[in-house]
């Protein structure tokens, strides 16, 4: 690694695309404004929504006056997905470092942003930080998506403190330098609507200046109910835009993964090496934590306590000798309990 004199974070530019995320967007700005230490300007992409999204976004902006805010910019986009929408974003940004996070990701940590760009700042040849993971190619193409040497915070193998370098990353959030990033020309939009869009840029990055791409650990909540992925909502094809894209990422870098280059490398940056800047968030007092119902993640944890519960009542019937586990599995819980009530009528 080519490494400098750690540089300074004085202003950034976080940008964020979102697509019908009105019960939780409160929330992911919430997560922003508490834990930012650094100014910075807000970048935010509307990209096709039909529901309050933009409306909640700005009201709670207004009202909540975040103390690191420097500016607010809003453009809007015809439901053109993440590829394109991160795009419109990128290409408003000005400062020397941009963090881009996905419209379901509450950040949790102070300081977050000092901490993910500071690869980017002390070493030359990196062109993006992501924390939620990155991986060698073992194969990739028609049907095929194998990936080795995984760092992933999701998956507990990526450890706090190592800078785990690797062929290609994955989404959200991810910190860039924006002069290589330009370079670059932003994300390759053949790969739209989504998927695999920052693999190939992380594969070019290397192939035209031997920039390199890695993950570094900071603490976010992003649970799967809470994206729009795979929601009633969306209008992408998932499945058959992730096929799409494996086989093209494999005929743009052929030669690339002929040589079957490996880029695993794992720097360890010390948690006192990061240079975090005290009480400088905004502070509680002058924020609220919203909470807004959403049907969908309450569906989610309902269904996990009533899981538990009910396997709960198996166990201790079971260990009560009231009725066997081959029962239970032939009748059910609510048949053997009126069963029983019958049988001692």
């Amino acid at each position: 690694m080519k490494t400098n004199s750690t540089k300074p974070l004085n202003k950034l530019d976080i940008v964020m695309s979102v697509f019908n995320q009105e019960h939780i967007i409160e929330r992911v700005l919430f997560g922003i404004f508490r834990n930012t230490t650094t100014p910075f300007n807000l970048i935010l992409v509307f990209d096709g929504c039909t529901d309050k999204s933009e409306q909640r976004a700005l009201s709670y902006i207004k009202k909540t006056k975040p103390k690191n805010l420097i500016s607010t910019t809003v453009e809007k986009a015809d439901n053109v997905y993440e590829t394109k929408a991160n795009n419109i974003g990128f290409k408003l940004s000005k400062e020397e470092y941009m963090i881009t996070l996905q419209d379901d990701m509450i950040i949790k940590e102070m300081g977050w942003e000092r901490r993910l760009t500071y690869p980017l700042r002390k070493f030359d040849d990196v062109l993006a930080v992501t924390s939620r993971s990155a991986h060698d190619i073992r194969k990739i193409g028609a049907g095929v998506e194998d990936y080795v040497n995984m760092a992933s915070r999701e998956k507990g193998t990526l450890s706090r403190d190592i800078f785990a370098v690797r062929d290609i990353i994955n989404r959200g959030p991810v910190a860039f330098r924006v002069e290589y990033l330009k370079n670059l020309n932003y994300l390759n939009e053949n790969y739209a609507p989504a998927w695999l869009d920052e693999a190939d840029l992380s594969l070019r990055a290397w192939e035209s200046h031997k920039w390199r791409v890695g993950s570094f650990w900071i603490d976010y909540y992003s649970p799967i109910e809470l994206g729009k992925t795979r929601s009633s909502d969306s209008t992408m094809s998932w499945d058959i835009n992730n096929r799409k894209n494996c086989e093209q990422l494999a005929r743009d870098h052929r030669e690339y993964l002929r040589q079957n280059i490996k880029h695993s490398e794992d720097i360890k940056i010390n948690e006192n090496e990061v240079d975090y800047v005290k009480d400088r968030g905004t502070k509680m007092s002058h924020m609220y934590f919203p909470i807004r119902y959403n049907p969908k993640t309450a569906r989610a944890v309902i269904g996990k306590h009533t899981a538990k519960i009910k396997e709960g009542i198996k166990k201790t019937i079971s260990k009560a000798n009231i009725v066997t586990e081959e029962e239970i599995k032939k009748f059910g819980i609510k048949k053997l309990i009126k069963r029983k009530l019958k049988m001692k009528k």
